[in-house]
Protein backbone atom coordinates (compact mmCIF):
# COMPACT_ATOMS: atom_id res chain seq x y z
CA UNK A 1 0.00 0.00 0.00
CA UNK A 2 1.18 3.82 -0.24
CA UNK A 3 1.90 6.40 2.68
CA UNK A 4 0.33 9.27 1.91
CA UNK A 5 2.51 12.20 3.08
CA UNK A 6 4.65 12.11 6.14
CA UNK A 7 1.90 12.13 8.67
CA UNK A 8 -0.64 9.67 6.87
CA UNK A 9 1.78 6.66 7.43
CA UNK A 10 -0.46 4.75 9.88
CA UNK A 11 -2.57 4.22 7.00
CA UNK A 12 -0.68 3.95 3.34
CA UNK A 13 2.63 4.33 2.01
CA UNK A 14 2.41 7.20 -0.48
CA UNK A 15 4.28 10.55 0.31
CA UNK A 16 5.53 13.13 -1.70
CA UNK A 17 8.27 15.53 -3.28
CA UNK A 18 9.39 18.82 -5.21
CA UNK A 19 10.30 21.06 -8.20
CA UNK A 20 13.69 22.05 -10.12
CA UNK A 21 16.07 20.10 -9.44
CA UNK A 22 19.16 21.34 -7.28
CA UNK A 23 22.73 21.34 -8.63
CA UNK A 24 24.80 20.94 -6.32
CA UNK A 25 27.38 17.98 -5.70
CA UNK A 26 26.47 15.59 -2.81
CA UNK A 27 29.19 14.95 -0.32
CA UNK A 28 30.09 11.00 -0.43
CA UNK A 29 29.98 11.02 3.03
CA UNK A 30 27.48 12.57 5.30
CA UNK A 31 26.22 11.15 8.57
CA UNK A 32 22.93 11.96 9.73
CA UNK A 33 21.17 11.16 13.39
CA UNK A 34 19.89 7.80 14.21
CA UNK A 35 16.74 7.06 12.47
CA UNK A 36 13.74 5.32 13.84
CA UNK A 37 12.80 1.44 12.65
CA UNK A 38 9.71 0.62 15.38
CA UNK A 39 10.92 0.63 19.09
CA UNK A 40 14.77 0.85 17.86
CA UNK A 41 17.17 2.97 17.11
CA UNK A 42 20.35 2.44 14.16
CA UNK A 43 22.54 4.96 12.58
CA UNK A 44 21.52 5.80 8.83
CA UNK A 45 23.43 6.97 6.24
CA UNK A 46 21.84 8.41 3.35
CA UNK A 47 24.35 8.44 0.72
CA UNK A 48 23.71 6.07 -2.11
CA UNK A 49 25.28 2.57 -1.28
CA UNK A 50 28.25 2.16 -3.40
CA UNK A 51 27.11 -1.05 -4.91
CA UNK A 52 23.92 0.38 -6.19
CA UNK A 53 26.36 3.29 -7.43
CA UNK A 54 28.11 0.70 -9.62
CA UNK A 55 25.00 -0.96 -10.29
CA UNK A 56 23.32 2.19 -11.88
CA UNK A 57 26.67 3.60 -14.09
CA UNK A 58 27.27 0.32 -15.59
CA UNK A 59 23.95 0.81 -17.24
CA UNK A 60 24.14 4.30 -17.66
CA UNK A 61 23.15 4.89 -21.38
CA UNK A 62 20.73 1.92 -20.59
CA UNK A 63 16.82 2.31 -21.56
CA UNK A 64 14.66 3.48 -18.03
CA UNK A 65 13.21 0.45 -17.43
CA UNK A 66 17.10 -1.17 -17.20
CA UNK A 67 18.41 2.06 -15.11
CA UNK A 68 15.64 1.81 -12.60
CA UNK A 69 15.70 -2.21 -12.36
CA UNK A 70 19.51 -1.77 -11.73
CA UNK A 71 18.72 0.91 -9.28
CA UNK A 72 16.84 -1.03 -7.05
CA UNK A 73 18.04 -4.65 -7.86
CA UNK A 74 19.77 -4.94 -4.24
CA UNK A 75 16.70 -3.50 -2.78
CA UNK A 76 14.72 -6.36 -3.58
CA UNK A 77 13.70 -8.35 0.04
CA UNK A 78 14.61 -5.61 2.22
CA UNK A 79 11.31 -3.91 4.96
CA UNK A 80 8.50 -1.98 4.10
CA UNK A 81 8.76 1.17 6.82
CA UNK A 82 5.92 3.84 7.01
CA UNK A 83 7.18 7.20 7.44
CA UNK A 84 10.57 6.12 6.03
CA UNK A 85 12.01 9.65 5.68
CA UNK A 86 11.75 13.19 6.59
CA UNK A 87 13.62 16.40 6.52
CA UNK A 88 15.99 15.78 10.40
CA UNK A 89 13.88 18.60 12.01
CA UNK A 90 10.72 19.02 14.17
CA UNK A 91 8.45 18.63 11.38
CA UNK A 92 9.78 15.13 10.93
CA UNK A 93 12.93 13.81 12.46
CA UNK A 94 14.04 10.66 10.02
CA UNK A 95 16.72 11.29 7.56
CA UNK A 96 16.24 12.86 4.06
CA UNK A 97 17.12 9.28 2.67
CA UNK A 98 17.56 5.54 3.88
CA UNK A 99 18.54 2.43 2.05
CA UNK A 100 17.69 -0.68 4.35
CA UNK A 101 13.90 -0.09 4.01
CA UNK A 102 10.99 2.26 2.10
CA UNK A 103 7.93 2.73 2.01
CA UNK A 104 6.38 2.45 -1.58
CA UNK A 105 6.75 6.43 -2.47
CA UNK A 106 10.00 6.98 -1.18
CA UNK A 107 11.34 3.61 -2.85
CA UNK A 108 9.97 5.20 -5.72
CA UNK A 109 11.79 8.52 -4.86
CA UNK A 110 14.88 6.82 -4.97
CA UNK A 111 14.81 4.87 -7.78
CA UNK A 112 13.73 7.99 -10.05
CA UNK A 113 16.39 10.14 -8.29
CA UNK A 114 19.33 6.95 -9.73
CA UNK A 115 17.20 6.64 -13.06
CA UNK A 116 17.08 10.04 -14.20
CA UNK A 117 19.88 11.92 -12.63
CA UNK A 118 23.29 12.40 -15.02
CA UNK A 119 24.83 10.11 -12.46
CA UNK A 120 23.89 8.23 -9.51
CA UNK A 121 25.50 10.55 -6.99
CA UNK A 122 23.46 14.04 -7.92
CA UNK A 123 19.94 11.23 -7.27
CA UNK A 124 19.36 13.70 -4.02
CA UNK A 125 18.42 16.39 -6.02
CA UNK A 126 16.33 14.34 -8.51
CA UNK A 127 14.66 13.58 -5.72
CA UNK A 128 14.07 16.25 -3.91
CA UNK A 129 13.00 18.38 -7.00
CA UNK A 130 10.19 15.66 -6.91
CA UNK A 131 9.44 15.41 -3.25
CA UNK A 132 9.42 19.63 -2.28
CA UNK A 133 7.58 22.69 -3.73
CA UNK A 134 10.76 24.80 -3.70
CA UNK A 135 13.59 22.86 -4.24
CA UNK A 136 16.33 25.00 -5.79
CA UNK A 137 19.70 25.41 -6.99
CA UNK A 138 20.72 28.20 -4.27
CA UNK A 139 22.39 28.29 -1.44
CA UNK A 140 20.86 28.17 2.14
CA UNK A 141 17.80 25.72 0.58
CA UNK A 142 17.12 23.26 3.37
CA UNK A 143 14.31 20.42 3.42
CA UNK A 144 10.85 21.78 4.97
CA UNK A 145 7.87 19.49 6.15
CA UNK A 146 5.92 22.43 5.46
CA UNK A 147 6.93 22.58 1.61
CA UNK A 148 6.83 18.42 0.81
CA UNK A 149 4.48 17.75 -1.32
CA UNK A 150 2.33 15.21 1.26
CA UNK A 151 -0.41 14.83 -1.07
CA UNK A 152 -0.09 12.76 -4.33
CA UNK A 153 -3.38 13.94 -6.65
CA UNK A 154 -3.42 17.31 -5.49
CA UNK A 155 0.34 18.20 -5.83
CA UNK A 156 3.12 15.68 -6.23
CA UNK A 157 1.69 14.20 -9.87
CA UNK A 158 0.45 17.51 -11.28
CA UNK A 159 3.50 19.03 -10.18
CA UNK A 160 6.13 16.56 -11.45
CA UNK A 161 3.95 16.56 -14.82
CA UNK A 162 4.44 20.11 -15.04
CA UNK A 163 8.18 20.22 -13.94
CA UNK A 164 8.24 17.61 -16.95
CA UNK A 165 10.02 14.77 -14.80
CA UNK A 166 7.07 12.62 -15.60
CA UNK A 167 4.70 12.51 -18.26
CA UNK A 168 1.30 11.02 -18.03
CA UNK A 169 0.73 8.42 -20.71
CA UNK A 170 -2.67 6.22 -19.01
CA UNK A 171 -4.59 7.55 -22.12
CA UNK A 172 -1.66 5.73 -25.08
CA UNK A 173 -2.19 2.39 -23.25
CA UNK A 174 -5.31 2.65 -23.26
CA UNK A 175 -9.32 3.54 -23.55
CA UNK A 176 -8.75 6.08 -20.41
CA UNK A 177 -11.47 7.45 -18.16
CA UNK A 178 -11.10 10.65 -16.34
CA UNK A 179 -11.76 11.33 -12.91
CA UNK A 180 -12.30 14.92 -11.40
CA UNK A 181 -12.32 14.85 -6.99
CA UNK A 182 -13.15 17.71 -5.43
CA UNK A 183 -12.16 18.42 -2.13
CA UNK A 184 -13.18 21.04 0.48
CA UNK A 185 -11.70 22.48 3.30
CA UNK A 186 -14.45 20.54 5.29
CA UNK A 187 -13.23 17.36 4.12
CA UNK A 188 -9.86 18.11 5.46
CA UNK A 189 -11.80 18.64 8.85
CA UNK A 190 -13.56 16.11 8.81
CA UNK A 191 -11.39 13.12 7.75
CA UNK A 192 -9.58 11.62 11.04
CA UNK A 193 -6.65 10.81 9.35
CA UNK A 194 -5.79 14.91 8.95
CA UNK A 195 -4.69 14.77 12.90
CA UNK A 196 -1.70 12.48 11.46
CA UNK A 197 -0.15 15.56 9.81
CA UNK A 198 1.55 19.16 10.98
CA UNK A 199 0.55 20.78 8.63
CA UNK A 200 -1.33 24.69 9.19
CA UNK A 201 -4.67 24.29 7.88
CA UNK A 202 -3.69 27.03 4.90
CA UNK A 203 -1.62 24.06 3.88
CA UNK A 204 -3.97 21.67 3.25
CA UNK A 205 -5.07 21.56 -0.79
CA UNK A 206 -8.78 22.35 -1.66
CA UNK A 207 -10.51 22.72 -5.10
CA UNK A 208 -10.85 19.96 -8.05
CA UNK A 209 -7.84 18.38 -9.71
CA UNK A 210 -8.10 15.37 -12.91
CA UNK A 211 -6.50 12.35 -13.62
CA UNK A 212 -6.75 9.75 -16.34
CA UNK A 213 -6.80 6.44 -15.15
CA UNK A 214 -7.98 2.89 -16.77
CA UNK A 215 -10.35 1.14 -14.91
CA UNK A 216 -9.48 -2.31 -13.66
CA UNK A 217 -10.76 -4.16 -16.63
CA UNK A 218 -9.77 -2.07 -19.16
CA UNK A 219 -6.18 -2.05 -17.03
CA UNK A 220 -6.33 -5.95 -17.28
CA UNK A 221 -6.78 -6.04 -20.69
CA UNK A 222 -3.97 -3.16 -21.50
CA UNK A 223 -1.44 -4.15 -19.07
CA UNK A 224 1.53 -5.73 -21.86
CA UNK A 225 1.16 -1.94 -23.33
CA UNK A 226 2.71 -0.16 -19.84
CA UNK A 227 6.33 0.31 -20.73
CA UNK A 228 9.68 -0.59 -18.77
CA UNK A 229 10.13 2.11 -16.30
CA UNK A 230 6.66 3.17 -15.73
CA UNK A 231 5.46 4.91 -12.63
CA UNK A 232 1.78 3.48 -11.93
CA UNK A 233 -0.64 4.74 -9.30
CA UNK A 234 -3.53 3.01 -7.66
CA UNK A 235 -6.51 4.85 -7.29
CA UNK A 236 -9.05 4.07 -4.97
CA UNK A 237 -13.40 4.44 -5.47
CA UNK A 238 -13.87 8.52 -4.14
CA UNK A 239 -15.81 8.49 -1.44
CA UNK A 240 -17.27 11.72 0.08
CA UNK A 241 -15.32 12.15 3.25
CA UNK A 242 -12.41 11.64 2.34
CA UNK A 243 -9.93 14.00 0.55
CA UNK A 244 -7.49 11.38 -1.09
CA UNK A 245 -7.83 8.59 -3.67
CA UNK A 246 -4.13 7.45 -4.41
CA UNK A 247 -3.09 4.97 -2.05
CA UNK A 248 -0.29 3.01 -3.51
CA UNK A 249 2.60 4.02 -6.31
CA UNK A 250 5.21 1.13 -8.37
CA UNK A 251 7.38 0.67 -11.11
CA UNK A 252 7.76 -1.18 -14.19
CA UNK A 253 11.32 -2.25 -14.39
CA UNK A 254 13.16 -4.54 -17.13
CA UNK A 255 16.17 -6.65 -16.20
CA UNK A 256 18.87 -8.20 -17.88
CA UNK A 257 17.06 -11.00 -19.61
CA UNK A 258 14.28 -8.57 -20.81
CA UNK A 259 11.52 -9.94 -18.19
CA UNK A 260 8.99 -7.43 -17.13
CA UNK A 261 8.66 -6.83 -13.53
CA UNK A 262 6.43 -4.63 -11.48
CA UNK A 263 8.49 -3.49 -8.28
CA UNK A 264 7.29 -2.24 -5.19
CA UNK A 265 8.01 -1.60 -1.76
CA UNK A 266 4.51 -2.92 -0.75
CA UNK A 267 2.88 -3.91 2.69
CA UNK A 268 0.94 -7.30 0.89
CA UNK A 269 2.24 -10.36 2.08
CA UNK A 270 5.71 -10.18 4.40
CA UNK A 271 5.76 -6.66 3.51
CA UNK A 272 8.98 -5.68 1.73
CA UNK A 273 10.21 -4.65 -1.09
CA UNK A 274 9.23 -6.96 -4.07
CA UNK A 275 8.84 -8.15 -7.66
CA UNK A 276 5.16 -9.23 -8.89
CA UNK A 277 3.25 -9.73 -12.09
CA UNK A 278 1.48 -6.53 -13.11
CA UNK A 279 -1.01 -8.41 -14.88
CA UNK A 280 -1.66 -10.78 -11.43
CA UNK A 281 -1.23 -6.82 -9.19
CA UNK A 282 -4.39 -5.71 -11.47
CA UNK A 283 -6.56 -8.75 -10.75
CA UNK A 284 -5.76 -8.68 -6.92
CA UNK A 285 -7.21 -5.10 -6.84
CA UNK A 286 -10.52 -6.31 -7.38
CA UNK A 287 -10.49 -8.33 -4.14
CA UNK A 288 -10.32 -4.88 -2.29
CA UNK A 289 -13.80 -4.59 -0.37
CA UNK A 290 -13.80 -2.57 2.30
CA UNK A 291 -12.51 0.53 0.19
CA UNK A 292 -12.57 -0.61 -3.33
CA UNK A 293 -10.25 0.35 -6.08
CA UNK A 294 -10.63 2.42 -9.36
CA UNK A 295 -8.25 1.40 -11.13
CA UNK A 296 -4.87 3.08 -12.25
CA UNK A 297 -2.90 5.59 -14.14
CA UNK A 298 0.54 5.30 -16.04
CA UNK A 299 3.05 8.17 -15.49
CA UNK A 300 6.63 7.88 -17.60
CA UNK A 301 9.33 9.39 -16.65
CA UNK A 302 11.31 12.16 -19.27
CA UNK A 303 15.04 12.32 -19.24
CA UNK A 304 16.95 14.74 -18.42
CA UNK A 305 19.68 17.50 -19.47
CA UNK A 306 22.78 15.89 -20.66
CA UNK A 307 21.28 12.33 -20.80
CA UNK A 308 19.30 12.82 -23.86
CA UNK A 309 21.69 13.52 -26.06
CA UNK A 310 23.64 10.15 -25.14
CA UNK A 311 20.93 8.51 -25.50
CA UNK A 312 19.86 6.22 -28.01
CA UNK A 313 16.30 6.33 -29.75
CA UNK A 314 13.09 4.60 -28.97
CA UNK A 315 13.13 4.10 -25.34
CA UNK A 316 9.38 3.63 -25.36
CA UNK A 317 7.23 1.88 -28.01
CA UNK A 318 7.12 4.19 -30.27
CA UNK A 319 3.95 4.86 -30.86
CA UNK A 320 2.28 3.40 -28.34
CA UNK A 321 0.23 0.66 -30.30
CA UNK A 322 -3.48 1.66 -30.70
CA UNK A 323 -6.29 1.25 -28.33
CA UNK A 324 -8.43 -0.35 -31.12
CA UNK A 325 -5.64 -2.30 -32.77
CA UNK A 326 -4.63 -4.14 -29.12
CA UNK A 327 -8.01 -5.26 -28.11
CA UNK A 328 -8.29 -6.91 -31.57
CA UNK A 329 -5.28 -8.32 -31.24
CA UNK A 330 -6.38 -9.37 -27.30
CA UNK A 331 -9.87 -10.49 -28.73
CA UNK A 332 -11.37 -8.24 -25.73
CA UNK A 333 -13.43 -5.01 -26.40
CA UNK A 334 -12.41 -1.83 -24.01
Amino acid sequence: MARIAGGLALLFGVWVGAAAIAAEPVPSEIVVPAARVGGRTVPERWTVPETTVSAVRAVATAPIGRRMEAASRDWLGLPYLNEAAGEQDAGDPDPPARYDSFDCLTFVEEVLGLALSGDPLYAPTVRDSLRYRDAAPRPGWRRSYDQRRHFMEATWLPDAVSNRLLADVTDRVGPARRLDHSVTAQMWENWGHTRLFRLPKALYPIGTWSMQYLDLATADAFAANIPPGAVVVTLRQPRAWKPIVITHVSLVVEDAGGKIHMRHATRMGSKKVRDDDLGFYIRHLRTYTNWPSLGISVYMPLEQGPRVSALTEARLPTPFPSAASTAAGAGRSP
